[in-house]
């Protein structure tokens, strides 16, 4: 992706030079419209603005370029044409329009055209390109820490934080050998959509009217992938998403103030996605390669990927490993090291979405209005061909690769409807009532073929790891115990199975029944009040069950004796009281004698654990509705919502029990001049029971005002408070900080707790019972983001339109922060836009432009914690400058 680059400049030097580069304005009088041509029986209309953009950006390029990226080059920045027949009576159309804009190289374009032809057609056409880049560095960078203190610090070994009262020498850290800092996100892309929609409607007034539309969506461009093997690579993604969808429409108008509504939608969507890895073409972390072993079955100078994670000194698992580089001529990996020699992941999922909906309109009968609609809807996603295939290492369970397939399919059912109604008692009293349904399922299945593959055994002193070739179980390879012949997969007793056939089934469902009850009243003309009550009914219901219908072990390992049946019997084989537990088999015949499996087609065994009923939770949501429009003076109006709800019952932990809402809004116009805005919004909601403790607010205070003496001068300002609090207890694993090593001057205590994460009061254990993780603490999230925003207009003379303003926003946060080497990025940023412009009309139709932008990011919290690899900044700082003519007939 892109690197990082500073462009000395002075953003207001492009700003001064902009204005000097303006012609002089002509001092003859003409109107800024244009009334356009007339010819045969249309007028005819063309606008067209191109121009020149310059961009001077210092600091992080692709911190830019996902906020903004918008580069230097000529531009097309709108050009319209119209036709519209004088008399209605046009040959082919009535109206025409055709509008674009962004073209040249901004991140979008956008193309818009309408035809129309008046009780006959309306054509309508849209085409859109957007360009998403991203590449912010903080998202998915596995944060590897720096390289360890040199010999003669206070503390030699892992770097160390201030001296606190619990570690007097500093607080200890993780560290590597060497450090390798991450510059880039592991999750960056770089992908072009393309959008397309065409609708055209017949007999647009007649009583029977027809809709039909085609809709093309399609995604495609690189970025990375990443999965877990031991270590963490940036896998190369070549991405390909391709949507087609199908409408078609009838509205009826039969009956008098009734319109019903029938919609027809057909979605196709395809997948064809390529991931990849080949340490040959794309070495991955320093290019290293395998050295020469004597008897190595992998080739020296095979090319090795050690990953993107270098924590070397972690004493829960080090990554890629302890020593991954072996000082030589060149440099060699370690072959017991995490790596890949090669990753590769295809597959085509598709899915297909008909969707019917019938809906209506209607005030046939008196003093009632009503609407509604009901909808069915399927979904069939399936994956036949997934194929993904790892080459490589994993020390933790000494796998020498991997293959995963199986096809997988996947449905959703879903039947929706709503209702609403208002029925006007007499001039002050409305009641209203709303009802809505939604139904939906989602069950799916994978049918998984996986292989796990394990190393021959070692020929010869130092062949190890990624040095061996992967083994391959059958009586061929393998005739006899003890199973260690040349091409024998080698095991332990904590092994995976060597072959799993599985299917595994999950549901997720979801029933909602929700009525709104409302009484609105008008006093007078300046004051209507309504009350109501919102009643949900929701269940959902889910279920995950795994069954194994071939789960293979093989025999064959160092440890393995009769005993153990030479480690076939491990895993869910393992032995029970010296015999194989129910369900599993020791296969005496065929290519595969030696080995245990573990159920069959025609008998799957649950896995352990599983639970095949579903699960069903029900919650009941109720709340009052309060609301107020009053307007005391014609100049004031003031409207206000209140909303305080209960749910007898939660399905997540940050799925509230108590909800409260308050929504005020205010308009004053004391003068004729001036429009005054405020508005106060505040959400809270709590599930404040002992073992969850979950408090959220959302709490937001804006004010603008718009000022306009007159047409040569406008002022409009404004601010904007956004206050984001959660909190919720948690439950984590946590892997203990490096200890300094043992010789003097110093060393440190291990720590087993994330320094500087506040303990509870009760300690540092999980409270919640049963829970899997040990560790306990309270996770919190707090920011603040304060925009404010000014522009002022002016023309100084007739033909001379100025233009100056800010906007800015001002973010402060905190979290929980479970490792100590997290930046705060995004959660404290300044993020400041200046801009101005000056437009000058030559003459009749003909105008010339300038404007400026300035870009200014700047993160203002922790950018390089103590002990983090050094990454680089994220801040950005510079302009744009744009030079446009306009022309108009």
């Amino acid at each position: 992706m892109k690197g990082r680059l500073r462009v000395h400049s002075i953003p207001s030097v492009i700003f001064v030079a902009a204005i000097f580069l303006a012609p002089a304005a002509r001092a003859q009088d003409s109107s800024e419209a244009s009334p356009g041509i007339n010819s045969g029986d249309y007028n005819i209309h063309q606008t067209i603005e191109f121009g020149y953009r310059a961009s001077e950006i210092s600091g992080n390029l692709n911190t830019y370029d996902t906020f903004e990226n918008l580069g230097s080059g000529l531009r097309l920045f709108d050009y319209t044409f119209s036709m519209r027949s004088l008399d209605h009576k046009g040959f082919l159309f009535d109206n025409l329009t055709f509008s674009n804009f962004g073209y040249g190289g901004d991140p979008n374009d956008v193309t818009r055209l309408r035809i129309e032809k008046n009780k006959w057609y309306d054509f309508r056409l849209l085409f859109r390109r957007d360009k998403n880049f991203w590449d912010y560095n903080l998202y998915a960078n596995p944060l590897n820490p720096a390289a360890l203190n040199p010999p003669g610090s206070l503390t030699t070994g892992c770097y160390v934080g201030p001296p606190t009262a619990a570690f007097p020498q500093g607080a200890p850290a993780f560290c590597s050998k060497p450090a390798v800092p991450q510059v880039n996100s592991l999750h960056d892309l770089d992908l072009v959509r393309r959008m397309q929609d065409y609708d055209l409607t017949l007999l647009p007034l007649s009583k029977i009217r027809v809709r039909l539309g085609y809709s093309r969506n399609r995604d495609e461009g690189p970025s990375l992938f990443t999965t877990d093997g031991g270590t963490i690579s940036a896998f190369n993604q070549a991405n390909s998403y391709t949507t087609n969808a199908y409408r078609a429409g009838v509205d009826f108008h039969v009956l008098p103030r009734t319109t019903i509504s029938f919609d027809e939608f057909l979605s196709y969507y395809r997948q064809d996605n390529v991931i990849s890895d080949n340490p040959a073409v794309n070495p991955g972390s320093f290019g290293f390669v395998l050295g020469t072993v004597p008897g190595q079955s992998t080739p020296a100078g095979t090319p090795v990927d050690l990953g993107n994670v270098w924590s070397t000194q972690t004493p829960s698992e080090t990554l890629p490993c302890a020593t991954p580089i072996v000082t030589a001529t060149p440099n060699t990996a370690t072959p017991t090291c995490n790596a890949y020699l090669s990753y590769s992941q295809v597959g085509n999922p598709r899915n297909f979405m008909p969707t019917e909906r019938l809906r209506f309109q209607s005030n046939y009968f008196k003093n009632f209005e009503t609407s509604g609609a009901i909808g069915y809807s399927t979904s069939d996603y399936h994956f036949s061909d997934l194929a993904e295939n790892v080459n490589g290492w994993t020390a933790r369970s000494a796998v020498r690769g991997s293959t995963a397939g199986g096809p997988i399919k996947t449905q959703r059912v879903s039947v929706n409807a709503d209702w609403s109604g208002v029925y006007a008692v007499n001039d002050k009293l409305r009641i209203l009532d709303m009802f809505r349904y939604d139904n939906w399922r989602i069950p799916g299945v994978w049918d998984t073929a996986d292989t796990t593959l394990f190393g021959t055994p070692s020929p010869a002193p130092g062949v190890v790891g990624l040095l061996l070739s992967p083994g391959t179980f059958n009586t061929t390879n393998c005739p006899a115990a003890p199973y260690n012949q040349a091409n024998c997969p080698q095991h332990t007793a904590s092994s995976a199975a060597d072959v799993t056939n599985e299917i595994a089934s999950q549901f997720l469902a979801q029933n909602i029944k929700s009525n709104t009850f409302e009484f609105e009243y008008d006093f007078n003309r300046r004051y209507t009040a309504h009350i109501g009550y919102l009643y949900t009914n929701r269940t959902i219901a889910t279920m995950d069950a795994t069954f194994d219908t071939g789960e293979y072990y093989f025999p064959g390992g160092a440890t393995g004796t009769a005993a153990n049946l030479f480690l076939a019997a491990r895993g869910d084989c393992a032995l029970a009281g010296g015999a194989l537990p129910a369900g599993c088999t020791l296969i005496t015949t065929g290519t595969l004698a030696g080995a245990v499996v573990e159920g069959s087609p025609a008998s799957p065994i649950p896995e352990a654990g599983n639970d095949t009923s579903r699960n069903i939770t029900t919650i009941n949501e109720n709340a009052l509705l309060l609301g107020v429009v009053a307007r005391p003076i014609d100049a004031l109006r003031i409207t206000a919502d209140f909303e305080f709800g209960y749910n007898d019952q939660s399905f997540t932990r940050i799925d509230p029990r108590q909800v409260q809402s308050y929504k005020i809004h205010a308009t004053y116009k004391p003068r004729p001049w001036a429009n005054l805005d405020g508005a106060v919004e505040i959400h809270e909601n709590r599930d404040n029971v002992s073992t969850v403790n979950n408090l959220e607010h959302d709490r937001s205070y804006s004010f603008s005002a718009l000022l306009m003496g007159n047409q040569r001068l406008a002022v409009d300002f404004g601010y904007n408070y956004w206050n984001v609090y959660t909190q919720a207890l948690i439950c984590f694993a946590y892997s203990t900080t490096s200890a300094n090593p043992t010789p003097p001057p110093a060393s440190v205590t291990v720590s087993a707790f994330p320094p500087g994460v506040p303990e509870l009061s009760t300690g540092t254990a999980c409270p919640i019972t049963g829970s899997p993780s040990p560790l306990g603490a309270l996770s919190t999230y707090s920011s603040t983001d304060q925009f404010a925003h000014a522009g002022v207009m002016w023309k100084p003379v007739k033909r001379v339109t100025a233009m100056v303003g800010y906007g800015g926003s001002f973010v402060r946060g905190n979290t929980i922060f479970l490792n100590p080497l997290t930046p705060s990025g995004t959660l404290d940023f300044n993020y400041q836009r200046p801009y101005a412009s000056v437009s000058i009309q030559v003459y009749r139709g003909f105008s010339y432009k300038m404007a400026w932008n300035y870009y200014g990011y700047n993160e203002t919290g922790n950018k390089n914690p103590f002990g983090l690899a050094t990454i680089p900044l994220q801040d950005f700082n510079g302009s744009n400058a744009t030079f446009s003519f306009r022309y108009a007939f």
